[in-house]
């Protein structure tokens, strides 16, 4: 069982049970197929900073997936649920390969100190 399991009857341990157990092992998709289906959805949900990225790696460390094909995914997402969408599940796939990409360069720049600094006092202000 995963680590986020926690004690019997606890979320993890549901999850574990109805989730990764028996909805993974229905039959009529694949593993890699419900993969796909998962991640677009987590994606279209905006779920890309602890689910996705959770998934992305599983997806990786099974093979069900290559990092080509999850970059593939997020230009069909852009087009079907939108670029905002889209470029936040690209990150998540950085953030699951751990690759620092624009996208931290981007948030860095936003973050900087010309955003953080103090606003300049009214005799600051003046000409």
């Amino acid at each position: 069982m995963p680590a986020f399991v926690g004690e019997p009857g606890s979320l993890g341990d549901l999850a574990a049970q109805h989730i990764f157990g028996d909805l993974w092992d229905r039959p009529g998709l694949s593993r890699r197929e419900r993969r796909l289906v998962t991640l677009a959805v987590l994606a279209t949900l905006g779920q890309d900073r602890l689910h996705a990225p959770l998934h992305i790696k599983a997806a990786l460390d099974s093979g069900d997936l290559s990092e080509a094909e999850l970059r593939e995914t997020a230009v069909q997402i852009a087009y079907y649920a939108g670029w905002p969408l889209a470029t936040s599940f690209d990150a998540a796939v950085d953030t699951a390969t751990g690759r620092r990409t624009g996208y931290d360069l981007v948030h860095d720049l936003a973050s900087g100190p010309a955003n953080s600094a103090t606003p300049p006092t009214e005799a600051e202000d003046q000409p």
